[in-house]
C-alpha cells in the first residue's frame, strides 16, 4: 500500500490543502474540518447545497481563520473561543 497524497480541509466543504505531514489528535486530524459555515439560523452549509464553497481557501492562523475566494476580499474570522 502507498499513500499518494495527504490533504486537509480547514473549512468543511472548502478547498483542500496539500500537506506533507499532519498531526493526529484524539479528536481527528489537526486543522481538518475544524470550521464550518452556518446560516443565520445556525444550520450548517455544505458543498452539496452550495457547490461554490469548494472554491474558498481557508488558512488556520493564531486567533482564527483567514478566508480567500476568487473575486472576493480576504476575510479574517476570529476564533470565538478566544473571546
Amino acid at each position: 500500500m502507498r499513500l499518494a497524497g495527504l490533504y486537509r480541509y480547514p473549512l468543511k466543504s472548502g478547498a483542500a490543502q496539500a500537506v506533507s505531514e499532519m498531526a493526529v489528535l484524539p479528536r481527528g486530524l489537526a486543522a481538518d474540518r475544524g470550521w464550518m459555515v452556518c446560516d443565520p439560523q445556525g444550520r450548517f452549509i455544505t458543498g452539496r447545497s452550495h457547490p461554490r464553497i469548494s472554491l474558498v481557501q481557508a488558512q488556520p492562523m493564531a486567533g482564527g481563520l483567514q478566508l480567500q475566494a476568487p473575486g472576493m476580499a480576504m476575510l479574517h474570522i476570529p476564533d470565538a473561543t478566544l473571546a
